[in-house]
């Protein structure tokens, strides 16, 4: 059975407070940011790109994944979307995110969310085994081999030297990241603190790594 929690108006006010969050290219956004203020969002000059979450698991799909599409297209902000992968297995969890998403309304290549949350308890040989396969149903699918999203520890605890050719989106909080086998990672999630005008919780801030950019990341028509 596919579960979708409340989607109802919160946040009613602004949950976050001091000055507004500089230097970034990107967001990623889901139901824990609530209603977003669009008009307000589409204002800020320096989002190059958003991405917003459709599913987790195989049962799972988030409640503002539709509106939050719809929006960032009508306003003309480059968008693509993301899974949270978990341990059940890859074809149920393809069949979740496929119910859910639609080739013609991405702009971005997809995502694969990778995190301890999501799939703690696997072995790395498990969790590698998991991603690929997934990774693969995309590709045979739609065409396009999902971008990687994870943390730098999880990318050294489970999937360096596999993946180190895959287009990898890093967590670290506390510094840039560094990764082994590879130059360097593509982009970089920095902040879960971010305060972005038109979004009433914090959010999730990324930038590019240099020599990198949003036409890296554009699906090729």
């Amino acid at each position: 059975m596919i579960k979708k929690s409340s989607d109802n108006q919160w946040p009613a006010h602004d949950l976050t407070s001091g000055q507004y969050s500089g230097s970034y290219d990107g967001i990623d956004i889901s139901r824990h940011q609530g209603r977003i203020h669009w008009d307000e969002l589409s204002e800020v000059k320096r989002l190059k790109f958003i991405y917003v979450k459709a599913t987790e698991g195989a049962t799972i799909q988030d409640p503002w994944y539709e509106a939050n599409i719809n929006q960032a297209r009508k306003h003309q902000i480059p968008v693509g979307t993301y899974h949270f992968l978990s341990k059940m297995p890859a074809v149920m969890q393809f069949e979740n995110f496929r119910a859910v998403y639609d080739k013609e309304r991405q702009d971005l290549l997809p995502v694969v969310d990778a995190e301890d949350d999501g799939t703690k308890g696997l072995s790395k040989s498990e969790i590698q085994l998991l991603l690929k396969t997934f990774c693969k149903l995309c590709k045979s699918y739609y065409g396009h081999t999902p971008i990687i999203y994870c943390s730098e520890s999880y990318f050294k605890d489970y999937l360096s030297p596999e993946f180190d050719n895959y287009y990898l989106w890093i967590a670290s909080y506390d510094h840039e990241p560094v990764l082994p086998g590879k130059p360097h990672y593509d982009i970089w999630q920095f902040s879960k603190h971010g305060r972005v005008p038109g979004v009433w919780n914090w959010v999730d801030l990324n930038r590019f790594a240099k020599n990198r950019s949003l036409g890296d990341i554009r699906i090729k028509q």
